[in-house]
């Protein structure tokens, strides 16, 4: 049995890398920003802090991607007889394509 360790490792932590860091940056930098000051000097902070995260970021979602596509083919037998595997991985496909959605609206928001 094959274990596929390299694309579930990129698939994982990719994910979580892109997940926990944006969440963190949610929660944490944009509440620390806010303590700038100003209005200009908490957007300024928070973008600064934004844009230090993009390309750790970019580098996650590849990673997840690359995982993701990895997975697929790995289990391209699974995918063709277990039931319900073709509908859940459909179903991952929407969600992951969703995220990426919000995740390049909420960068073009800025």
């Amino acid at each position: 049995m094959a274990t596929n360790t390299l694309s579930r490792s990129l698939h994982d932590v990719g994910l979580a890398a892109w997940f926990g860091g944006t969440l963190a940056n949610a929660v944490a930098l944009n509440a620390a920003a806010a303590e700038a000051g100003s209005a200009s000097a908490t957007g300024a902070v928070a973008n600064a802090g934004w844009d230090r995260w993009t390309p750790v970021n970019a580098a996650a979602i590849g990673a997840h991607l690359v995982g993701s596509v990895g997975q697929l083919g790995a289990n391209k037998r699974r995918l063709a007889e277990q039931q319900g595997v073709a509908g859940m991985s459909t179903l991952k496909t929407l969600l992951t394509a969703a995220a990426l959605g919000v995740t390049a609206y909420s960068r073009v928001l800025g």
